[in-house]
């Protein structure tokens, strides 16, 4: 018999936003050639690392100011509201940029850890943190996310794994969809998923 779910791990950009960073421009201000920027700027110490930094912050929080939800966000937070269980965000972006989102649109979350606060993912310790965080268990816990990042993360942290597939990933979902325990086109989708 499976564990009821307590607690709902969401990633932020392109999960309960549409993905809006521009990461070739990120790139390009940072002279970055690599695929992942965050993990370029992590090889790099000193001066030169916290410069990169505070050009990708900036990135970050210009895109959470023009954050858009994404279709059935809301309906979902709603529901964990109302079923009491907790909810909250792990994301490889700036605590500034959750910041703003969250009073963007006017919503609490138990819980939010960023990269500040964590290793970011695909390592596990952020998901272990918010496990932590909303005293539940990996059993109890779910996360949701739109990148492979998302679900090797919850994965090695023993938590069930959602992908909310988009017109954005769509194309790359095959690189990591077998990460996943389930797959949606609509954040409401999780509300049956979690009804089970």
């Amino acid at each position: 018999m499976k564990t009821r779910i307590d607690n709902v791990i969401f990633d932020m950009d392109g999960t309960l936003t549409q993905l809006n960073l521009p990461f070739d421009k990120i790139r390009e201000a940072l002279n970055i050639k690599e695929r992942y920027i965050l993990e370029s700027i992590l090889k790099l110490r000193g001066k030169e690392r916290q410069k990169k930094f505070e050009i990708l912050k900036k990135f970050e929080i210009e895109a959470a100011k023009k954050s858009r939800l994404n279709s059935g966000a809301l309906e979902v937070i709603e529901f964990l509201e109302k079923e009491g269980i907790k909810k909250g965000i792990v994301t490889r972006n700036c605590s500034e940029s959750v910041q703003i989102f969250l009073e963007r649109f006017g919503i609490e979350f138990d819980y939010v850890v960023s990269r500040e606060s964590a290793p970011p993912k695909p390592s596990p310790l952020a998901m272990i943190r918010a496990i932590i965080d909303a005293k539940s268990t990996p059993d109890g816990s779910i996360s949701v996310g739109d990148f492979k990042f998302d679900l090797l993360s919850g994965r090695l942290a023993g938590t069930r794994t959602v992908l909310l597939i988009t017109e954005r990933n769509k194309e790359m979902i095959r690189e990591f969809i077998e990460l996943a325990d389930h797959a949606i086109t609509d954040l409401r989708d999780l509300i049956k998923i979690l009804k089970f």
